[in-house]
Parts: structure tokens; sequence; C-alpha cells
């Protein structure tokens, strides 16, 4: 090679940066020099080509595959390049590829200025480039390489070669760590609400703080906020704080006869490890709302999850263990709203319980723990109520016949005791004394074949029982006299596997058997074999049976499936998947009701998982039984499910519920 030092001295002053190039051969004309196989290094960057120009004008210019690499992380293919300073770069017919936003550009042309690379007529795509699944056509774009940000103007995203849908501007970022902008919308719609649309804005307030605020709105119901400010205050604790306000049109909250217009509420929430000690913890969560519709009306609850309005109890918890070698201390307060209730005066609160917890120690040969808790139940209407409770069982073993049967015997005291301390009323106690003693082994075959069979019988004894309840804060635990048999099993041969379980209990003094359950699951090559079996000894009949036949291979995945529980369901469903390839897959699923002899739902569905992108598309319909003064009858619902993801730059989830008519 031909080092060029004159040009390195003369470029070093006017690009403000060291200058290398190199050459092959090197001619220089009336000032300008022509270079065969040049190679530029400077501002971390190389360039090769195979002719180049220095011109007159202190112009670099570079034809034919000309090839750039920048740090080590992109990469730029072009036909030509014009350099007019070091930080003024155009180039024409150009690929880009950047490993940070793992994709590529195809461009027409690119003016490359500090820190910006501005490309016009494009495409980007994070797939093959060669037919991409996927990928956008953009009048122009600008790439930060200091920011790893994206920004793409008069876009029209393309999925298999079909146009989807025109943007006028998007804006993507690939630097992983926090910054302050827009998060991705949350879209739903309901048929009595209208459509949802909550928008998360997000600003990192310092190095381990951040605030999240999200407007939400609801096309028939109202509008409303939610704020949630984070926070990481040591190497071992967190905290959240969230509040919320919505509020109600005046039409919905007429129509509906709501209790509130009005729905806020607040959530406090921290953990820490090593409060005091190395070895304590503390967890507080908590809770107020003037109703379960702040829970409900979340910005985040876009699917219209009406499980929050169920429970209409309110929870709040401040909890603290201390863990020695051997012990466990807890203080654990609990406080609760019901929003059924005008008032929660007389609502019984637990502040605190307190619990000491010796763990399973062994001495002078005998295994043993202890658990005791006290309770202060308090209300601020009427007396309050104080419980202790005890749970000891101390046990031996014993190994016989040299270890292939094992001999357990525990014995087992529970007591508690309970007053209302600002009245003279009876107190309440209990204290109960069983035995319980177990024989079990576990036997092992190996060679040609491998069983594993583990059998055990307990017998539980009850030796002495007595209480006096005047209260309904006491659960008294109940003890019986029963003979219990277990049996667990496992069998391998070549390419069968069979795993099996098998119990019953028979109460001694009842004179009654417990339902007999039997478990198995056999798997041969291909087919799975999954039967979960309850059958009433009593009765002579089974009262409740789930059996699953599935047969699964590379090309698809069938499976038939049915569900008995005596007196009230049976339902059979069928479902197959098809593997179209290694990335597609189409499914179907379909469940009938043979009690009342009606289609339960019926599922259609389409999966593709590759690197640059995933999807799952269903369709499902479902009847849902709806009980009335004449009688049941059944309403269809349709449920859209959309899920696509453009990998790494984000996507769709998004599920949608069309409640039908009866």
């Amino acid at each position: 090679m031909l080092r060029i030092s004159l040009v390195i001295v003369f470029f070093a002053s006017f690009l403000f940066a060291e200058v290398k190039i190199f050459a092959t051969k090197a001619v220089d004309s009336n000032g300008t020099i022509t270079l065969q196989n040049p190679i530029i290094i400077y501002n971390n960057s190389i360039i090769q080509a195979k002719h180049g120009l220095i011109t007159k004008k202190r112009k670099i210019i570079l034809n034919d595959k000309v090839f750039v690499t920048y740090q080590n992380k992109s990469v730029i293919s072009a036909n030509s390049l014009i350099a007019y300073s070091s930080r003024n770069i155009e180039m024409n017919d150009i690929f880009f590829y950047d490993k940070t936003m793992e994709g590529w550009i195809l461009a027409k042309s690119s003016l490359s200025k500090n820190k910006n690379i501005y490309f016009k007529k494009l495409y980007f795509s994070t797939c093959c480039i060669k037919d991409p699944d996927w990928f956008m056509k953009a009048r122009s774009a600008t790439y930060n390489r200091e920011k790893k940000s994206l920004k793409l103007y008069n876009l029209t995203l393309v999925i298999n070669k079909i146009p989807v849908f025109y943007l006028p501007y998007f804006y993507v970022n690939f630097d992983k760590t926090r910054r302050s902008g827009l998060l991705r919308p949350y879209v739903g719609f309901s048929q009595t609400e209208g459509l949802l649309y909550s928008q998360p804005i997000y600003f990192v307030t310092s190095i381990n703080t951040d605030l999240e605020i999200t407007p939400t709105f609801r096309s028939m119901r109202g509008k409303g906020v939610y704020t949630t400010f984070r926070f990481v205050d040591s190497p071992t604790s967190k905290g959240m704080i969230k509040a919320g306000y919505f509020k109600d049109d005046k039409d919905y909250y007429i129509r509906y006869n709501l209790a509130h217009q009005k729905h806020y509420g607040y959530n406090i929430k921290y953990e820490r490890n090593g409060l005091f000690t190395a070895h304590d913890a503390l967890y507080m969560n908590l809770k107020y709302a003037n109703d379960v519709d702040y829970f409900y009306l979340d910005a985040y609850n876009y699917r219209f999850n009406d499980a929050y309005l169920s429970d209409k109890l309110i929870t709040s918890e401040l909890n603290y263990i201390n863990v020695t070698d051997f012990s466990l201390y807890g203080s654990y307060f609990k406080y609760f709203i019901d929003t059924t209730k005008l008032s929660n005066d007389t609502t019984w609160q637990i502040l605190p319980q307190l619990n000491y917890h010796h763990f399973l120690s062994k001495k002078y040969g005998l295994m043993n723990l202890l658990d005791i808790n006290i309770y202060n139940y308090y209300r601020k209407v009427g007396s309050n109520f104080v419980l202790a409770d005890l749970l000891l069982p101390v046990s031996v073993n014993f190994s016989l016949f040299n270890d292939y049967l094992k001999f357990k015997i525990t014995e087992l005291l529970s007591s508690g005791y309970g007053f209302y301390y600002q009245t003279a009323s009876k107190k309440s106690k209990y204290t109960n004394l069983s035995t319980q003693i177990k024989l079990y082994t576990s036997l092992t075959k190996a060679g040609s074949f491998i069983h594993i069979i583990s059998p055990s019988l307990i017998l539980n004894l009850k030796n002495y029982s007595n209480s006096s309840i005047y209260t309904d804060l006491m659960n008294v635990p109940e003890i019986q006299n029963y003979l219990t048999f277990n049996l667990f099993q496992i069998f391998e041969k070549d390419s069968f596997k069979l795993t099996h379980t098998l119990n019953d209990t028979y109460y001694l003094t009842l004179k009654k058997y417990s339902d007999l359950e039997n478990i198995f699951n056999i798997n041969i090559n291909n087919i799975t074999i999954e039967e979960n079996n309850r059958y009433s000894i009593e009765k002579k009949q089974i009262s409740y049976n789930n059996i699953k036949i599935s047969y699964n291979n590379e090309l698809f995945y069938s499976f038939i499936s049915h569900v008995y529980q005596k007196n009230i369901s049976e339902a059979v469903t069928v479902g197959i998947t098809y593997n179209i390839n290694t990335y597609k897959k189409v499914y179907t699923e379909y469940s009938y009701d043979l009690n009342n002899r009606y289609r339960k739902y019926w599922l259609l569905g389409m999966k593709l998982n590759k690197k640059c992108w995933r999807y799952d598309l269903s369709f499902k319909q479902s009847r849902i039984p709806i009980l009335e003064e004449d009688g049941i009858s059944y309403r269809k619902d349709n449920i859209v499910t959309i899920n696509v993801e453009l990998k790494p730059i984000g996507g769709l989830n998004q599920t949608f519920v069309f409640k039908g008519n009866k």
C-alpha cells in the first residue's frame, strides 16, 4: 500500500480530526488526486471503495462498492460517497444496518451531519432484507446515533406486501435506558361504555424515581386521570404511590343509578428488606377508594375486566417480619373498607396480628415446631376482641426393616382463647389434642425400566377436644378420626411414561369414605392421556371426571377433553393446531355443553412467531347463559383478539368484546 502523508496533513487541518488515507495507487493531476482501492480512517469510521478522488475543493469523492463501518456498531454500503468534511457526508443508493436498532434501512440517498443521518425515499425493517414480512416505506427519516432514535415521515406500513395503514409521523427509540416521553396507548371498546383510550405520559424525574400520568377517556361514560409515582430508595427497597380520579357523565350516572358519580382513591406500596437488621423485612400496601369502580376504571383496564367489581372489600396491609436462624417474628396489620356500607365504624379490623413461629427442628430425637398468634380485632363502634391461638406438633421417626419401611408418630396440640375486652362477656376457648401415625416407604427399581412407588398409610386419632365458643371470630379446627391411604408412582420404559396418584380417606367415627381420587398421566410417543377422576364410594358413582387425550407431532397438535361434574356440568371440547411451517400455525377449538345441549364457544385463530415480528389473531364466539324469571336464555358474545408485535419497536395487544343480544 502507498500511504499519502501530504494528504493526511492537508485534511487534518480542514476536517478537525486526524484523517488517514491509504490506497494501492495514487495519481496527482493538476491538484486532483485519483485513488485506487482507497481506505480512509477517521472519526471512529473506516471507509473503503474501489475508486476515489480528492478534488481541489478539498472534497473526497468515492465510487463503486463504497463500504463504511462505524464503531463496529453500524455498516453502510453505497454506490457513491461525497465527503465535504468529516461531519458532512452524502451517499447515494445506500444500505444501512445498525446493531442497536437490529434493523436495516434501504434508501435512495442520505446525508450524514454530526450525530444525525438523514435519509430520503427509504424502506425500514428488522426482517430479512430479502422479501421481508413487513417494512415501512417512508418519504424521509432521521436516525440519531447518540440518542439511538429513528423518526420516519409520511410512512406506510406494509405487511406481506399489503399496505396496512398510513402515518404522517412515527418515532421509535431503540435505547433501553429510561427516558421521558409517551408510552404506548391503550385502546378498548365496550357497548355500554364506548371507546376507551388511555395515553400514559412518562417522566424520568431522577435516577431512582419516575412519574407516570395517564389521562383516560371512555366515550359513553366519562373521563379521568390516574397518576403513579415510583421510587427506589435503597438497593433493597422500592415503593409506589398511585392516585386517580374518574367522573361519570351525568346521563350515564343517572341511567345506571350509580351510588357515586365521582370515583377516586389511592394506593401506597412499599417493601424493604433489611430495615433494621440484615434479616428483617417490611411490606406495606395501603388502599383507599370511595367505591370499587375506582379500580375497575383504571386506565390500564382496557379489556373491561369486571372482576374488580366482584370483591366489595378493600384491604390494606402493613407487615413486618424478623427472621433468625430458628424463629420468625411477625407483626401484621389489616384494615378493611366494606364498600357496601355507608359507614365502616362496625367493620372489624385486625390491628395487629402478632406471630411467633419456631421453625421445624430436631432435639432429643423429636421433630417439633411452634406457631403462636395473637389477634386484636378492633372496630370504632362496639366492643373489641382479642384472640390467641397455638399450634404445636411434635413427631418422632423410625426406620424399619433396613429402611424399607418408615414409621412416624406425631402429637398435635391446637388451642385458642379469646374474649371481648370492653365487656364482661363469656370467654371463648378451645383445646384439641390428636395423634397421627404414618407408615410410608419409597421403593425404586432400575434396569430395563424405572419404577418408583411411594405408598403411605396415615391414621389420625382425636384424643381430646373441648370448646366453648361465644363469637363468630374464632374458627375452631375440626379434628376427625380418619384413615388415609396415598399412593404415588412413576413408571418409565423407552417411550412410555406413567405418573399415577391414588388417595382416599375413611372417617372412622362417621363411618364414611371421602371421594376416591385417581390421577394419572400417560405418555406414549406422541400421545398423552391425562385423567383426573373422583369416585364416590358411598354412592358408587363418579362425582367428577376430567379426561384429556392429545396428540402432538411436528405437523399438528390435537386434543379432545371431557369434563363431568355430577349435577353441575358436562362438556366436551376439541381443539386442533396445525403448523403451517416453523413459524406459523392456525388453531381452532369447539366446546359443547352436553347437559344443556348448546354450543359453549368456538374459536379460530392464527399465530406467527419470527425473529422480527409475531402475531396472534383470534375470533371467539361464546354463548353465555342468563338466568331469568321464565328460565335460562343465552347471549352471544363475539371476542376479537389482536396481538401484533413488530420487534423491537412494539405493537398492539388488544381484545374487543362485543356483547350480543339474547
